[in-house]
């Protein structure tokens, strides 16, 4: 009975791995066309792609100044890459759930490498941006 508990087991495990892989594909992928929005210049296109956890405090307007002038200095990107994502259910200051914090070293035209950390929030079946912050 041990080795048909194990045959059963098995494939529900690596279901529920793949599932939990393609969750964090997905959240990478909303926060990568997030970040190319605001790369672009397109701050109302990223507003309306985030989360009511954004969008509550910061008007589009808002949006734009706040990473404009954080990022003003820095040029265009040229390029980035994924270090880490890790997987939250509570943030601080922000209600209990699904959350992703990716984290991506990025080279920039006049910076050589900031540290970028953007946050999904998983909410109403999408996956959509609650935080950015760089270092």
């Amino acid at each position: 009975m041990p080795k048909m508990l194990s045959l059963l087991f098995v494939p529900l495990l690596l279901m529920l791995s793949t599932q939990a892989l393609s969750h964090k594909d997905d959240a990478e992928a909303a926060a990568l066309a997030w970040l190319e929005a605001i790369d672009s210049g397109q701050y109302e296109q990223a507003w309306e792609a985030s989360s009511p956890l954004l969008k509550k405090p910061l008007s589009p307007h808002m949006l734009e100044r706040t990473i404009g002038a954080a990022r003003r200095d820095f040029g265009a990107v040229q390029s980035r890459r994924r270090v880490s994502v890790v997987r939250q259910t509570s943030m601080p200051g922000a209600p209990r759930g699904d959350y992703a914090v990716l984290t991506f070293q990025t080279q920039f035209e006049n910076r050589p490498q900031i540290t970028e950390t953007i946050t999904p929030h998983f909410e109403e079946g999408a996956w959509k941006v609650s935080g950015y912050y760089l270092n």
